[in-house]
């Protein structure tokens, strides 16, 4: 048993054509519409490049803007120390108020 392959046949005929009618041996660009699909592409890939541009842009914005989980837990303990002093230092004036009044007014 041989393992002679026939590459004469009409299925390679067929390709060698095709592969013909696209390079057609002349010199750059090979075909009449390479200039122009380049010339698709190459704006394309300018509009891609613009766009990339504006999205590094927004997200330089956003990691400018955002807060991280050390900024968090600060806030959330100022705020809680502004809590506690605000809570403690209106105790002390209910109570002091309770004090005057239980002993100067009758």
């Amino acid at each position: 048993m041989s393992d002679v392959r026939d590459f004469t046949g009409p299925l390679h005929e067929r390709a060698r054509r095709l592969r013909g009618s696209v390079d057609s041996g002349g010199g750059p660009p090979h075909d009449d519409d390479m200039e122009e699909r380049v010339k698709k592409l190459e704006a394309t890939a300018e509009k891609t490049l613009e766009r990339l541009v504006a999205i590094e842009r927004d997200v330089a914005v956003m990691r400018g803007n955002y807060a991280t989980k050390e900024d968090l837990h600060r806030e959330i303990n100022a705020q809680t120390w502004k809590l506690v002093t605000f809570v403690c230092g209106f105790g002390t004036a209910l109570v002091g108020a309770t004090y005057f009044v239980a002993t100067h007014i009758k």
